[in-house]
């Protein structure tokens, strides 16, 4: 899939050059991300699943600032 982007604004060969590598690096790192969205298991992460209590009706206790 090409698309074509057309760039305005005063900018010269080297600007120009820039932004495309730029748009080139943000696409390729959507793609990336989409794939690995498709491997994502189901469910909460790891993250949230590791600061949970083992008690849902037990209060967190306060942290306090030393």
């Amino acid at each position: 899939m090409t698309e074509q982007i057309e760039i305005k604004g005063g900018a010269g060969e080297f600007e120009a050059a820039v932004i495309a590598v730029v748009i080139d690096r943000i696409a390729r790192e959507d793609a990336a991300a989409r794939q690995l969205r498709g491997g994502a298991k189901p469910g909460l992460p790891a993250w949230v699943r590791a600061v949970q209590s083992d008690d849902p009706g037990t209060p967190r206790q306060p942290v306090l600032p030393t």
